[in-house]
């Protein structure tokens, strides 16, 4: 059960990343984008050995598409009939774009223009009446119920650090980070809601013991998680 608790870290992990680097709204609109009609070089339902390129490669070449932005997230996906990793890019201003790579060639075939948060919720709000931004407020207005207006900036500082560090590792880590999210999220859906809620628990103290640490802190003990992975 450590084992497994220690996986499933992750998951934690990346919601609190996600949320760190203000990227709900990337996350919100991940498979709502109309994207332009664009070919790539394997087909969906042509065997995976086709896939060539890596998400270290993918997310190489996305942020090589948008030099002053990091690559967060990322996963394969089927985009008009073709295999293409959809990979989402945050810059400094917290302004998020998607680029779609070719699993095949490693050739970006599309990148979005950046989405503030507020154009992401005027865009969100014509077919869903922002009814995604309105469960990630209240989430974040339940984490800070009773709690001074000094402790409110301290905590926002420390979710800014969080995602800082997370932006601030390699590539290479923040793949294999994302890949074994993947992997364990699978874990995660076959478990029972009782243990699912003791897992939440257990994480969720986990990463208030991290929230406080330096920002060197931080980005080491993200560093030390990949490496616990291997």
């Amino acid at each position: 059960m450590k084992q497994i608790s220690g996986k499933l870290g992750a998951l934690m992990l990346i919601g609190v990343l996600v949320t760190s680097v203000g990227a709900t709204p990337a996350f919100a609109d991940w498979d709502k984008t109309n994207y332009p009609a664009i070919e790539g070089s394997i087909p969906v339902g042509e065997s995976s050995d086709s896939t060539k390129i890596t998400l270290v490669d993918a997310m190489t070449a996305a942020e090589e598409a948008v030099p002053d932005s990091k690559a967060i997230y990322g996963k394969l996906s089927e985009i008009n009939g073709f295999v293409v990793y959809k990979i989402v890019m945050m810059n400094d201003d917290r302004a998020y774009s998607k680029v779609l790579i070719d699993a095949g060639t490693g050739d970006e075939l599309y990148v979005s223009d950046p989405i503030t948060k507020h154009s992401s919720k005027n865009k969100r709000g014509q077919y869903n009446n922002n009814n995604q931004d309105k469960k990630h407020d209240k989430r974040m207005n339940d984490y800070f119920k009773g709690m001074t207006p000094e402790q409110i900036a301290e905590k926002k500082k420390q979710f800014k650090e969080m995602g800082d560090a997370w932006k601030s590792l390699s590539i290479q880590d923040r793949a294999a980070m994302i890949i074994h999210f993947m992997q364990m999220k699978m874990q995660w859906d076959s478990m029972s809601d009782e243990e699912k809620d003791e897992k939440k628990a257990d994480m969720k103290k986990q990463w208030q013991e991290y929230l406080p640490l330096s920002p060197e802190e931080k980005k080491q003990k993200l560093e030390n998680y990949v490496k616990s992975l291997n």
